[in-house]
């Protein structure tokens, strides 16, 4: 079991295909509201370069692979949507496709988790609801992409150089569960939640995970690590598998940004122990 790891920050790449312009990206028509969708990988061990997202067979993200993990949202109908993983139009989906119900003006991040050959590697939308910049303070949500943990896991996220908190940020996240979702518009996934007085600065933030119920030392956790976040922007923190072997988990950092135009990119590694 791996204990620390470094998410590093994200770094813009061009885009690998035409097709994947973020917002004028529309799939099918705007009849009846339309909401958004991205793919993100989260499952490391997929050998495919060319990893796209469709939806009722128009493509939203193309060209991702385990280096350059988050595409940009689309546009989607409202409405019951088929969403397939694969590499490209015509080929065969890496796993089975999933129906999610898109709620108009909401976001959703479909997320491709677990290892290839594996009962568990499968495709799951994570609703990102709610996520709206603000200009006070740093944004965020956790979603539980990691089917590899053995049980539901207690999220600790803090400023850096200030104490660990006294419970945890996200407690008890089960798998594909997320900090907030909520089954209708606008929902309340992130933290600080809109609405709430509390702000948090821009700066390196300490994450770590353990098992719920434990308390994080340094030493026993599932995960310790840090990253930068800003002011103004809205992030989702994403647990994937780094691999089948129980608990070694990883996290992925995106930008929760109709607006991004590029595909991100993020790499994580294991810190010097």
């Amino acid at each position: 079991m791996k204990h620390r790891f470094i998410i590093s920050g994200l770094a813009a790449a061009s885009l690998a295909a035409a097709g994947c312009n973020g917002v004028g990206n529309t799939i099918a028509g705007t009849f009846g509201g339309s909401g958004m969708a991205r793919l993100i990988v989260a499952a490391p061990t997929t050998t495919q370069t060319n990893i796209a997202l469709q939806a009722d067979h128009g493509t939203i993200d193309s060209g991702l692979s385990t280096s350059t993990r988050i595409g940009t949202y689309a546009k989607v109908n409202a409405g019951n949507v088929t969403f397939d993983v694969n590499t490209g139009a015509g080929s065969g989906d890496l796993v089975p496709a999933i129906n999610v119900n898109v709620a108009a003006s909401t976001n959703y991040s479909v997320v491709l988790e677990g290892e290839q050959g594996h009962p568990d590697y499968m495709a799951f939308a994570f609703q990102d609801t709610n996520a709206l910049n603000n200009a006070a303070t740093v944004r965020f949500k956790v979603n539980n992409a990691a089917p590899n943990l053995a049980t539901p896991v207690d999220v600790y996220i803090w400023l850096a150089g200030q104490g660990i908190p006294g419970t945890p940020t996200v407690p008890g996240l089960a798998l594909n569960q997320d900090s907030g979702s909520a089954a209708s518009h606008p929902g309340n996934a992130y933290i600080p939640q809109q609405g709430t007085t509390t702000t948090l600065p821009t700066g390196t933030y300490d994450i770590a995970i353990a098992p719920a119920g434990s308390v994080p030392n340094g030493v026993s956790d599932l995960f310790d690590g840090s990253t930068a976040l800003s002011v103004n922007t809205s992030y989702s923190l994403t647990i994937e598998d780094q691999s089948g072997t129980q608990n070694d988990i990883g996290v992925i950092k995106s930008i929760d940004e109709p607006f991004q135009s590029t595909n991100q990119s993020v790499i994580v590694r294991q810190a010097v122990r």
